[in-house]
């Protein structure tokens, strides 16, 4: 692999980092998007989270008009999601959502790249080293199966959801404790079933683990139909006491136990339950949904009382919408709403790393508290990171 000098080099192809590849094109620069999986989505395909959250401002009820969150990239993705027939509104509880198809999501983020003439993608690419001149990052070294090939960009946009470039710099950042940490999520896709109450199904499980035939860990188990008859089937998985988000060894073991748990579920319910006597597992993740990992230490830091308080000021470059969604335990979300259903301001020193003049970061990884990151790390607000760090570095 050839040395490549981009001006804007964007690690991680998910939502927040195909925002920032767009972004940064449109405003001029010639970008390397590079991402580690066979897709773009981040979560929203490879790991098949088939809800765009924060994309909405809150509201009381639905007699108020949906509002986005965001204009820009996330107004253009929600439009063209819609008339494409991928997404789908839908009011859940006290909040909106987008509901998409997962694959036909990732097919899009190719149209959608592709359409950018700056902009080039390269799949199953990871990074693995990374140097420092002078409190600047000068170059990056990207790998794929055995090839490297090293980057000299301008400016660098970690949208890894791991802040894998702080971790490779050395530079500080922060990774709450097992116990804290938001638990993940494995989703699955389920084809054959009859239509049925999702409470419905609910009941059956809860009765399947009184009487031993499904381990407690099914607890949490949520279905919702999406299109065409297909069901997903999302789980949070507990994670034992030594749980860590950047650990082989516990994402190891938390994929083997999502696969698992979710074989189990399904057979389970094709002999109890009339609507899935026909059902089998359609679709599996190419990973979980890991929700919380490293987050960067920034120039300014979002705090849970600036999203409890609708913090706004002068530097915002992006808005946060989302509850609080905390998952410290697999036994649901506890959601903390503002005092008022407000917008919280994202200033842009969340998005600028503390002591590296020319990285950016957007998405997962963004600089908050481990509480705030439970309203950020969703992908509405991702997007809206993700344009607004790809403006930042087409601009440096």
């Amino acid at each position: 692999m050839p040395e490549a000098q981009p001006d804007v080099l964007i690690i991680g192809g998910g939502s927040a980092g195909v925002a920032a590849g767009i972004a940064a094109a449109r405003a001029g620069a010639q970008v390397l998007l590079v991402e580690s999986g066979g897709c773009l989505g981040g979560a929203g395909t490879a790991a098949l989270v088939h809800s765009f959250c924060g994309l909405y401002e809150l509201r009381e009820s639905e007699a108020e008009p949906l509002k986005l969150a965001n204009a820009g990239l996330p107004e253009e993705l929600e439009r063209r999601l819609i008339e494409e027939g991928i997404g789908e509104r839908r009011r859940m509880g006290r909040v909106d959502v987008l509901m998409h198809s997962p694959q036909r999501l990732a097919a899009f983020y190719d149209r959608w790249c592709e359409a950018e003439e700056r902009l080039q993608v390269l799949l199953h690419t990871s990074v693995i080293a990374a140097a420092v001149e002078n409190g600047r990052v000068s170059e990056v070294t990207l790998h794929c199966r055995g090839s490297s090939m090293q980057v000299k960009a301008k400016a660098v946009v970690d949208a890894s959801g791991d802040a894998v470039l702080a971790a490779l710099t050395g530079h500080a950042f922060e990774l709450a404790p097992s116990h804290e940490l938001l638990r993940p999520a494995y989703c699955a896709g389920i084809a054959g079933v009859s239509e049925v109450s999702p409470l419905e199904l609910a009941a059956v499980v809860v009765r399947a683990i009184q009487s031993g035939h499904l381990p407690r860990e099914a607890a949490g188990a949520q279905f919702r139909a999406i299109e065409g008859g297909q069901v997903f089937l999302t789980l949070d998985l507990p994670g034992d006491e030594s749980y860590d988000s950047t650990s082989a060894v516990s994402l190891t073991a938390v994929e083997v136990k999502g696969r698992a748990l979710a074989f189990a579920i399904v057979d389970h319910l094709r002999g109890a339950h009339a609507a899935f006597c026909e059902a089998w597992i359609a679709a599996l993740p190419a990973r979980a949904g890991v929700r919380e990992s490293r987050r960067w230490i920034g120039k300014a830091v979002l705090t849970e009382e600036d999203l409890l308080s609708s913090r706004r000021g002068a530097d915002d470059v992006a808005f946060a919408t989302w509850p609080m969604e905390l998952r410290e335990t697999a036994k649901g979300p506890k959601l903390l709403f503002p005092r008022e259903l407000n917008p919280c301001g994202i200033p842009a020193g969340c998005l600028q790393a503390r002591d590296l003049a020319n990285v950016f970061v957007a998405g997962r990884c963004l600089s908050t508290t481990h509480r705030a990151q439970a309203s950020t790390r969703v992908m509405g607000t991702a997007l809206a990171t993700g344009e607004a760090a790809g403006k930042l570095a087409a601009a440096l």
